[in-house]
């Protein structure tokens, strides 16, 4: 399910309007809108807390769907095939569940960071994997 439609769904069985829910957010009734038709990127956890609240839901229901879409916009935009995450170890899972968790001026100097550490190996798969980045950056 997409986190729109499910967002619209809780919405509606608590009988809360998109204004309704925007006040309480303290945000525009366009980002909900937004929100629910999937023209915005699924929110952040403390979003998802809030609007968990608000419609007195649990937030792991609501963070799982958030998270689930964030990740495939993410994969559909850096032409991720999803069968690749199969052969993750479980470092690197946990590196990326790291990454997603962070806010975005933290994601540039956690990307800084890599591009620094990786651009003085001397492997050559590390190199090639650096100028994929590089180009992505």
């Amino acid at each position: 399910m997409r986190f729109g439609d499910y967002l619209k769904s809780k919405r509606k069985t608590k009988s809360v309007t998109q204004e309704d829910l925007a006040r309480s957010l303290e945000v525009s009734s366009v980002y909900i809108h937004q929100l629910e038709t999937g023209k915005v990127d699924a929110p952040s956890l403390e979003r998802c807390e809030q609007l968990a609240s608000i419609l007195e839901i649990k937030i792991d229901e609501l963070w799982n769907v958030a998270k689930r879409e964030r990740l495939k916009r993410f994969m559909d935009k850096e032409d991720i095939i999803q069968e690749n995450l199969e052969i993750l170890t479980e470092e690197e899972k946990l590196l990326i569940n790291l990454y997603r968790n962070l806010d975005e001026e933290m994601r540039k100097d956690f990307s800084g960071m890599i591009f620094m550490l990786l651009r003085h190996t001397q492997n050559e798969d590390v190199q090639k994997v650096l100028e994929e980045f590089t180009k992505c950056a």
